[in-house]
């Protein structure tokens, strides 16, 4: 089994790439409803909807966050899961058990575990997801695509590395494990949007891939220079987030009937 294999084995058991295939759609929907060229709204400003949406959206389907449970509470109400979000939203999303996923953050950019695995989340401009240049993202994201990556069916041990675990991110004390990129994108011109899990990479050349391996999730939308909302997105059998750094952006509405809304990559 491949290490792509398993990672997606993992996450699939987790049912954390149901919670990402379903919020990812929502999420885009939210920012086009909020998104206007007119405002001067740009791809930072779609990068920022994006990202805060489906953090938001993570957090709902696997009480973390804001949705966290209190002591002895075994779930939260359907009034507190069903703010913000549409009702055909709200019956699609997956329910997990409050624990089978949980927050590990790492450097301040929110991340979601599961045994063995991280999930961070990065925006990306859409149709360029191998056009990420991870050292001028996040110190984090920078860090990230360091990590060690372990190859197909490929044992090594401590001693080789000097590394005190294997895989993982060295200087991280809160999570041992693979830390992978959930990359997003979407254009509001088009309705076109896309979805991808993998791990990153630092590319030592210039004609190196910015990732080790990579798994298209969800694509869809309507053709370039096309209208309407997003369309029901394809699920390969077989990329990512805006180029927009984890900063808070703050959008206000400018007048009645002028829609923007704020809701970070």
């Amino acid at each position: 089994m491949t290490a792509e294999d398993e990672a997606l084995a993992a996450l699939q058991a987790s049912a954390l790439l149901d919670v990402l295939k379903w919020g990812a759609p929502v999420s885009f929907e939210a920012t086009d409803q909020l998104y206007d060229e007119d405002q001067g709204h740009d791809q930072g400003v779609v990068g920022y909807l994006n990202f805060k949406h489906l953090q938001d959206l993570i957090d709902r389907a696997t009480s973390n966050g804001r949705f966290k449970l209190g002591e002895g509470l075994d779930s939260l109400g359907g009034d507190v899961l069903k703010r913000g979000i549409t009702p055909q939203a709200f019956n699609a999303m997956p329910h997990l058990a409050a624990g089978v996923v949980v927050r590990r953050d790492y450097k301040q950019s929110p991340g979601w575990a599961v045994e063995g695995y991280r999930v961070l989340l990065q925006s990306y401009p859409f149709g360029k997801v191998d056009d990420i240049k991870w050292v001028q993202r996040s110190d984090a994201k920078r860090r990230v695509a360091d990590q060690l990556f372990v190859g197909d069916n490929t044992l090594f041990s401590d001693e080789e590395f000097g590394l005190e675990s294997i895989p993982g991110i060295p200087d991280d004390d809160d999570f041992s494990g693979v830390t992978l990129i959930a990359a997003h994108a979407f254009n509001p011109t088009t309705k076109q949007f896309e979805l991808y899990i993998g791990q990153s990479k630092n590319p030592e050349h210039v004609d190196d891939s910015c990732w080790h391996w990579k798994k298209l999730l969800l694509s869809g939308g309507t053709p370039t220079g096309g209208t309407g909302l997003p369309v029901a997105p394809t699920m390969p059998s077989g990329g990512a987030s805006t180029d927009v750094e984890d900063v808070p952006v703050r959008i206000k509405r400018t007048g009645a009937g002028e829609g923007s809304g704020a809701a970070n990559g």
